[in-house]
């Protein structure tokens, strides 16, 4: 793999936000278990917050790349950014409107397909897989731990 060359640079919007992001999970947290330490009440409150901040924590990295002297000059976001951001929030909200419809199994598969896509994975057979295993883990992991009132087309 190739190292690129250049400074550093700090992307001060995104580390403010995933700092907003920890923030938030973190007074959610707190909150919870000021409210009560017994297991049956933090059951799922507790392993998401310590989850969701592993993951705001392996995203931090990424707020401090390595730039050319090019890259840093022209600082503005390519337009094809804005369109893919426009993109997934057309993706979520057809997912979001389709749950009742096709399924939420269904639904979470396609939007899963479609928002790989947009984000860059090319390889459709990964795509594919990775949508599958995703959706049968979402819809058996939580059906297990809550059910849900969400139609399944077909798990």
């Amino acid at each position: 793999m190739e190292e690129k060359s250049g400074r550093i640079v700090v992307m001060w919007g995104h580390l403010l936000l995933l700092a907003f992001i920890a923030g938030s999970i973190l007074y959610y947290w707190l909150d919870a278990r000021a409210v009560s330490l017994r297991p049956n009440n933090l059951i799922l409150v507790q392993p998401t917050a310590i989850l969701a901040l592993l993951l705001v924590l392996a995203v931090v990295p990424q707020c401090f790349p390595r730039l050319s002297e090019e890259e840093i000059e022209r600082g503005t976001e390519p337009l094809s950014h804005f369109a893919r951001i426009g993109a997934l929030i057309a993706s979520f909200t057809a997912f979001a409107l389709s749950l009742e419809t096709i399924g939420f199994d269904v639904a979470t598969w396609l939007f899963m397909i479609v928002g790989l896509y947009i984000c860059g994975e090319r390889r459709w057979w990964l795509n594919l897989i990775f949508s599958t295993v995703f959706t049968v883990l979402l819809i058996y992991g939580y059906g297990a731990i809550i059910p849900f009132p969400f139609p399944l087309s077909i798990l």
